[in-house]
């Protein structure tokens, strides 16, 4: 994929679906997103769903429809969500909750702009023609993961891993603190006023062997020459591009974040940037 040509992002994702005269309600009190706000708007958008202390448990798109709610979930686990949901439902909710068949999503994309400012569509798998969808390139599966990459887009189990929140991973523009109460909320704001994050999430690229990129992997301020060496972050995903040209995401130090460079624990030099579409937190 070069840089200016584009591409359509074609991916069936896990789905929810919220049924009920407290949909609305009920996504608004356990995502980050407005809910009442959106709905007015009438089109996709993003939210997130986090822990109670304030951790990215998941990234979902949500459509809204009269007492109903279809959610993709981008990023995270189907069943965590499911479980965590049906643990808050109560009756006066007036909700339910299923799981239903996975959901195909489009978008156009390139590496020139964010994920973020382009819209997004879901279309029916028995309804292939639509809006031309042929007249566009799909990504092979390792030039669609590279595009992720490049993005900073998060990945369950990597940059998703419990501990890290949305600000530190470039999604502050899916949180609200205004709406009122929701799951997380306290915790977020508590990191807005501080302003104090121990991570930010950034690109990397290198020369080098695959064994000094893999995931865990720590990077450090100067090589093995260089003499008072420093963990400036851990990498979180990495692929190998060609032979010996890998890429992917890193957790930095926010005491090394003014730093585009850095080393591998065996003295390889390392590109550090900012994902495409990373938010600044604050």
């Amino acid at each position: 994929m070069t840089e200016t040509e584009s591409f359509i992002w074609d991916e069936t994702f896990p789905s929810l679906l919220l049924k009920g005269q407290g949909t609305t309600a009920f996504l608004h009190g356990q995502t980050t997103a407005d809910v009442f706000a959106k709905k007015e708007l009438d089109r996709i958008f993003m939210s997130c769903w986090l822990s109670t202390k304030g951790s990215l448990k998941a990234l979902l798109e949500i459509r809204l429809s009269d007492y109903m709610a279809e959610i993709v979930i981008i990023c995270g686990e189907i069943n965590s969500i499911r479980d965590g949901f049906e643990s808050v439902i109560f009756p006066s909710d007036k909700v339910n909750l299923e799981v239903t068949d996975p959901i195909r999503r489009r978008q156009e994309i390139n590496n020139n702009n964010s994920w973020k400012d382009s819209n997004s569509s879901w279309i029916d798998n028995n309804n292939l023609s639509l809006d031309g969808i042929n007249n566009y390139t799909k990504p092979t599966k390792k030039e669609l993961e590279v595009w992720k990459i490049r993005q900073g887009i998060p990945s369950f189990d990597k940059e998703i891993n419990g501990e890290t929140n949305p600000y530190e991973l470039g999604l502050a523009n899916a949180i609200n603190l205004d709406k009122g109460c929701y799951l997380g909320q306290e915790a977020m704001a508590k990191l807005f006023r501080s302003k104090s994050l121990k991570y930010q999430l950034r690109y990397w690229e290198a020369y080098g062997e695959n064994d000094n990129f893999k995931i865990g992997k720590n990077f450090f301020n100067t090589d093995k020459k260089g003499g008072y060496k420093k963990n400036v972050g851990v990498v979180t995903s990495s692929i190998r591009v060609n032979d010996n040209f890998f890429n992917g995401l890193a957790l930095i130090k926010k005491s090394f974040l003014d730093q585009d460079f850095g080393f591998s624990e065996n003295g390889d030099s390392i590109t550090i940037k900012k994902p495409i579409s990373f938010t600044n937190p604050f």
